[in-house]
């Protein structure tokens, strides 16, 4: 029987990568003017805090990601099509937080969360290990 090892690597990575690499594309974005003119500050300069919250509103999606992440693992399915199903989790639950949050510069921070994402999930590998008995 094959059974497959789940190597929560991956997810750590994705996760970890994105909280970092949030804020580094919306202030790449906030220095374009034409996509956002008038941000007074940008998440880099409060990074601490920024990784923090992150880190906090972020739980509940990437609780979702885990149980799907397992299911994936024990399933038989190609590495393209769970890498579509991983990154479109967190781009989803970045939305949703996001929007929950509400403020003036949710969609914003949503779309420099969610390019972070996209950039990590098909950066770093997916491997899941197979194992028979």
């Amino acid at each position: 029987m094959k059974i497959q090892d789940t190597d929560w690597g991956y997810m750590l990575k994705h996760w970890v990568f994105t909280l970092i690499l949030g804020p580094i594309i919306s202030q790449i974005i906030a220095f374009i003017p034409v996509f956002y003119p008038s941000q007074a500050i940008g998440l880099l300069e409060i990074f601490p805090i920024v990784f923090i919250a992150s880190l906090i509103f972020s739980i509940p999606t990437y609780i979702i990601y885990a149980f799907v992440y397992n299911y994936l693992t024990n399933e038989i399915s190609s590495i393209p099509y769970s890498k579509t199903i991983l990154i479109s989790i967190p781009v989803i639950g970045v939305f949703i937080t996001t929007a929950f949050i509400d403020g003036t510069l949710w969609y914003f921070i949503a779309f420099s969360y969610s390019i972070s994402s996209i950039i990590t999930g098909l950066f770093f590998n997916l491997n899941f290990k197979n194992n028979t008995d």
